[in-house]
């Protein structure tokens, strides 16, 4: 009984500090205008862009594996908002404060870590209204028989549930990559221009933004791009999606499919599981040397 009760003690206890530390946290990190910059504004513009873009140049339907590329956009953006909130913490007293407040490595990253997470799936969910906003009004064929609302529509349970991981699972990778950067590099200038960089590279070698087919010309690239950690869940995304609407999923996503086939550079050999594995994988690792890499000052 008394086990029971000092259980019941020390759990509301570390809920409360959790509570407090993700008030202090995210009270500092809203009062910033640039916050809604990195996860709003910019991002939208790109959904904007990317999807007129897709519409224009084609006179398909928009598969459903593009509209899920469409909505993968805004998740990149959590990184530069990560890395420049910690970065400058570092270089202020805010860290130290909390740091002498008796918060904990673990606890601070927690707490920053959750309530970036949940920036991340509402910077998602603004790019999802806006893309149904486009459907409401864009017609996805000249033929005027599918549309980015019917698709929305089909995708379901299913196609949801994979779309919701594979964002879930890209937010965590650009946090921990934030959070890493932030920890090995001292300047704040630096370390943003370095997160520039390295998130150009990965969403070219992702596929997210360039055709996939591109990519597959080369075995090389192929094998070289799955060093990328943002690329298994947008291959996760994009298996999944085109498997519930194609009876062959691989030439919907792959258009120069046989080609591909015959250099054997058909990413993760179009398995689910496989990219579902990896996808859980980096993250994880990423969270760990996130971990590991992080300080209290720039020291």
């Amino acid at each position: 009984m008394v086990e029971k009760k000092d259980f019941k003690a020390d759990f509301l206890r570390v809920n409360k500090k959790f509570l407090n530390n993700f008030l202090i946290l995210s009270t500092s990190v809203l009062k910033n205008f640039r916050t809604y910059v990195y996860v709003f504004f910019v991002p939208m513009i790109f959904v904007v862009c990317y999807t007129l873009y897709a519409h224009r140049t084609s006179d398909e339907p928009i598969k459903p594996h593009n509209l899920f590329l469409f909505m993968m956009i805004p998740t990149y953006s959590i990184v530069f908002l990560v890395n420049i909130t910690i970065s400058e913490w570092k270089n202020s007293v805010f860290l130290k404060r909390i740091h002498s407040a008796g918060v904990s490595r673990f606890e601070f990253l927690l707490t920053i870590w959750t309530f970036t997470f949940l920036l991340g799936l509402l910077s998602f969910l603004a790019g999802v209204i806006i893309i149904s906003i486009l459907g409401a009004t864009l017609v996805g064929s000249k033929d005027g028989n599918a549309s980015i609302a019917l698709t929305f529509q089909l995708l379901g349970y299913d196609g949801w549930s994979m779309i919701l991981f594979s964002v879930s699972m890209n937010i965590i990778i650009c946090i921990a990559l934030g959070t890493i950067i932030s920890g090995l590099i001292k300047s704040v200038a630096i370390s943003q221009s370095v997160t520039i960089v390295l998130t150009l590279f990965c969403i070219v070698f992702s596929d997210n933004f360039l055709p996939p087919s591109l990519l597959a010309l080369n075995k090389w690239i192929v094998y070289f791009s799955y060093l990328i950690p943002e690329k298994h869940p947008v291959w996760f995304g994009m298996i999944g999606t085109s498997t519930l609407f194609s009876s062959e999923p691989a030439k919907e996503v792959l258009t120069n499919i046989e080609r591909v086939r015959a250099q054997g550079a058909v990413s993760f050999g179009f398995n689910l599981w496989i990219c579902c594995v990896t996808s859980i994988i980096y993250p994880s690792l990423l969270l760990l040397g996130g971990y590991f890499s992080f300080r209290w000052n720039s020291k």
